[in-house]
């Protein structure tokens, strides 16, 4: 989870059942979720982008200074000579999300 200039925050990664750690969760989630704590409260979440990448255990979210957020961490196996088949061991580097600011210059970026 990362939370935004705006107030809001994403929520992405994480299993859909199970617990932290290597082998012990399972159904990656592939949807990223904005939570906007000023809506009402059956009307917080909303889907966004999805990903093709498990990441399940030991990952994080940064937003970065021009308001993209960068996504990284592991997949559950742990296991680099021989992964499982349902999430094979991951090394590439994919922009994840892109989300546009409401504003125009981020206060965060001035020196």
């Amino acid at each position: 989870m990362a939370g935004l200039p705006d107030g809001t925050y994403v929520i992405l990664g994480g299993g859909q059942h199970g617990v932290a750690g290597f082998g012990l969760a399972g159904a990656p989630n592939y949807n990223a979720v904005l939570y906007d704590p000023t809506k009402p409260p059956n009307q917080r979440m909303s889907v966004m982008a999805n990903t093709s990448v498990a990441r399940l255990y030991h990952s994080e979210a940064i937003v970065l200074l021009d308001g993209r957020v960068m996504v990284s961490g592991s997949d559950p196996s742990g296991q680099y000579t021989n992964p499982p088949d349902n999430f094979p061991e991951e090394y590439r580097k994919i922009l994840h999300l892109h989300l546009a600011l409401a504003v125009s210059e981020s206060p965060y970026s001035e020196a």
